[in-house]
Formats: C-alpha cells, structure tokens, sequence
C-alpha cells in the first residue's frame, strides 16, 4: 500500500460566517507524505481548515493549490485526492452499524478490495470483530476504523479531525502513530486537535483562540463538517466529503449534500443532475440471541 500522496499549499486563506472570520489569512505548506496539523482551540475553525485544504469549502480570500492546481477551479480534482476518514460532526461513522457494514458501505463507495480493507487494518493496528455495534468499541477503536477504511483505497491525502475527542492520553498515543504509519507510506494526513502531539508532526499550523464573544454561541460558529443552514455561510460554502478516488480508480460519484455549484469551475457547462449511484447498507436486525439494542442511555 503506496501513494505518491499529494503537496498542498495555501496563501493568505479566509473564510467568514455570519459572526466574522472562521479563520483569517492563513498560510500552509504541506508535502507529499507529510503528517501536518491544524491546532486550536475549540471554535478556531479547524474543521473549516481541514474542508478549505481539499476543496471542500470555498473562500473569501487567499489562494490554495492542491497538486498544482489553483482552487477552486479544481476543487473536484482536489476532493477526489484527498479524503475524508473523520470530520466532526458530518462524516462519521454510524454508531448503530455494525464493523461489517461500515466496511461493506466502504467498500461500495470506495470501490476497494477486501484485500485493501485487510491491508489498511494491518496498518493501523486494529482486528475488530466484525459483528460489534460500532458502539461497543473503544474510542480509539472506533477512529481506528475510521481512518483505516480511509486509507483503503490508497488516497493521495487524509483527513482525520478531532483526533484527541474523548481519548485518553494513551490512545491518543495510538492514534498518532498509527497516523504517522500511514504517512511513512506516502500519503499525506491532515489531521486537527487541540494538543499536537511533540514529535513526528510537521508542519503544525496554529490556530489563534477566537474572539470570547461569538463563543457564547457556539452552535452558529461554522467550523464543522456539517452543512449550514440555508445563509450560514457568506462567501463560503460547504461540498460532501464523499467523493475521492484511489489512483488508477477514477469514482466520480455526487456530493450528495454538496453546497458548492461545481459547473461554477467551468461556467459553460452545465451542472449535472445529482443521482445516487449506490445503494448503502441498512442496519442489521439484531440477533434474537444478543442485547445488542443500541447504546445505553
């Protein structure tokens, strides 16, 4: 399992919501097979960074390249090299599934192997059993997963937001390793937290602790993987993490809750209708036999 991975440089980046900027003239330099982070603060945008860096959030100001390309002209040619294992909240995993359907979900969307999914599990250190509510597993577990079956169809990047959320100082350990593994093997891992870790992390960009009066209300502040409201957002605007492509495997499929007018790169074609092109798992009936009712409230 090798990528060339993928450079990604950013000059002078904005973007704003309704309560000012989400973040502000931001700079990164990112090569190929680098574990970079995004560091701040809860309300500093992480998140934002994180779907700005692969054309997945459009600006007010600055520039980004990715692989060469000026976004957001490119911005489909960005997303399908970079994708997402975590964005916090939006693209998670279903808790209720169990470990075999998130991997069969996968699998469809992904187009991988399940040689791939075997893989990406030995190189993050994991073996779940398959039959476990995804509930039931660790945390760190959990976010395991979901970064394996990123790396299983072999992106130029990653994404993996909120690494340190709800894990102890030993897991948190595990997870960054397990990160800087992937990135020994080519591809680039863009991850965010609030406490870097202090060793094979370069570059880090740093966020600054946002202004105390917009934290009083958090809910407005559009630093998540979710798509705002209609008017969220003023010059910046939000597109499914959903579409990437392994090298050698080109999967065009739509963003299914894409906020961003892609026939805007080219603006004499005209956008395509959005359909779906996969049918997704549904959750199993639990086993007559098991207590596997969902999470405890």
């Amino acid at each position: 399992m090798r990528s060339e991975g993928v450079a990604v440089t950013a000059r002078g980046i904005t973007a704003r919501g309704p309560l000012g900027p989400v973040f502000e003239n931001v700079d990164v330099d990112i090569h190929p097979g680098q574990l970079a982070v995004v560091a701040g603060p809860s309300g500093t945008g992480r998140t934002a960074l994180l779907l700005a860096l692969s054309g997945r959030l459009r600006l007010v100001a600055g520039r980004i390249e990715v692989d060469g390309h000026r976004l957001p002209r490119h911005a489909r040619h960005a997303r399908r090299l970079i994708a997402p294992a975590r964005l916090v909240p939006g693209f998670e995993l279903e808790e209720r599934w169990k470990v075999r359907e998130a991997i069969r979900e996968r699998r469809i969307t992904a187009a991988t192997t399940e040689e791939d999914i075997a893989a990406s599990f030995a190189l993050v250190g994991i073996d779940p059993d398959r039959r476990a509510p995804l509930w039931t597993l660790h945390p760190a577990e959990r976010l395991l997963l979901a970064v394996a079956l990123g790396v299983a169809p072999t992106p130029a990047g990653l994404l993996v937001d909120d690494v340190e959320q709800g894990l102890p100082e030993a897991a948190r350990t595990r997870v960054w390793a397990a990160l800087h593994r992937i990135s020994t093997h080519g591809i680039t891992v863009i991850a965010s937290t609030t406490d870097p870790p202090r060793t094979d992390v370069e570059p880090v960009v740093r966020l600054p602790h946002p202004d105390p009066e917009p934290c009083r209300n958090p809910g407005t502040r559009p630093d998540t993987g979710l798509p705002p409201p209609a008017g969220q957002f003023t010059g910046a605007e939000l597109v499914s993490p959903g579409e990437h492509a392994a090298p050698g495997r080109e999967v065009d499929q739509p963003d299914l809750f894409s906020l961003v007018d892609d026939a805007a790169e080219h603006p004499d074609t005209p956008a395509p209708a959005v359909e779906d092109t996969a049918e997704l798992p549904e959750p199993e009936e639990s086993d007559s036999d098991s207590e596997e009712n969902g999470p405890p409230r």
